[in-house]
């Protein structure tokens, strides 16, 4: 499978000597736009990234979803996402880079998976907007990280995974889900435990049934719940996420669409394009060539 798109590592990003493995990085935003070329545009991360604007406009694409861009905002990447973006000349603010494995707590709702911004459902907004209060404070956190990534004191790391964790918790109190209905705390971590299953499972498992079981709840109820909470249907939410790689691979790869399907877990290639087709208003070939032509909008 051809790669279309780069995948970009901490290491490239810090241009350091390639045997060096690093798991954490951070840099202002204008610096870290002058050193980006149209060449790398859109690319995937191998690792977490936090981009905060303290100024500036414009748009960030991410895995098809257009945002617009403002001053006081945070995007949330997980690794794996593919993102572009357009900013204004007078953008600044500072970006954040970390491996899933530099990033470990005890609390089980401030783990990665817990959080969120980083899932890839289209439930869920990757980004959080700050009040200026809370604005200052987080723009005041990422200036002690820099400041803790430039010196040679010890526990430096340390010191930036504290920094890490409370920007979360800011981050976790500004965050407005767009969750609809009944969102009530107990039905958000059932959808948060069923993306999170679909996340590992989405190759092999296709049907409710099977995701309730692992769930110890029947599919009805799942279904229920995913209505009240999201909007959407069980199935709905697994066939997004099976749509969303579709995507990744149909436009950064050279994968034929059978093969695609077959990856997916489909043995019928004919099912799996009318399935892309009435999920996307296109066939998975002429979506590939519209999004290939250099106009087409990822929104």
């Amino acid at each position: 499978m051809k790669a279309k798109i780069p995948t970009i590592t901490i290491e490239e990003i810090n241009s350091c000597d390639k045997n060096i493995k690093m798991n954490v990085d951070i840099r202002r935003l204008e610096e870290h736009i002058r050193n980006l070329g149209p060449n790398d545009f859109p690319h995937r991360h191998d690792f977490y990234n936090l981009i905060y604007i303290k100024k500036g406009s414009g748009t960030h694409d991410i895995d098809f979803r257009r945002f617009n861009v403002e001053p006081a905002q945070m995007f949330f990447m997980n690794d794996g996402q593919v993102h572009e973006w357009n900013l204004s000349s007078d953008t600044v603010g500072y970006t954040l880079f970390f491996k899933k494995e530099f990033y470990e707590v005890l609390e089980k709702n401030l783990t990665l998976k817990a959080l969120p911004f980083f899932n890839n459902s289209e439930s869920d907004i990757p980004f959080v907007v700050f009040e200026q209060t809370f604005a200052t404070l987080i723009e005041n956190i990422f200036e002690q990280i820099i400041a803790e990534f430039r010196t040679e004191m010890s526990h430096k790391e340390s010191l930036i995974k504290i920094l890490l964790k409370s920007i979360f918790i800011y981050s976790i109190r500004a965050y407005q889900p767009t969750f609809n209905g009944d969102n009530n705390s107990l039905n958000i971590a059932k959808i948060r435990n069923f993306e999170n299953l679909i996340e590992t499972n989405y190759k092999e498992l296709k049907s409710v049934k099977d995701y309730a079981a692992r769930l110890n709840i029947s599919a009805n109820y799942l279904n229920v719940v995913c209505k009240e909470t999201v909007g959407k249907t069980a199935g709905d939410i697994i066939r997004d996420r099976i749509i969303l790689e579709t995507k990744r691979l149909l436009l950064h790869s050279t994968i034929s669409v059978c093969e695609a399907a077959y990856f997916f877990g489909y043995d019928d290639c004919s099912y799996f394009i009318r399935l892309f087709k009435k999920n996307v208003g296109l066939s998975p070939e002429k979506f590939r060539a519209q999004s290939r032509q250099p106009n087409f909008s990822l929104s």
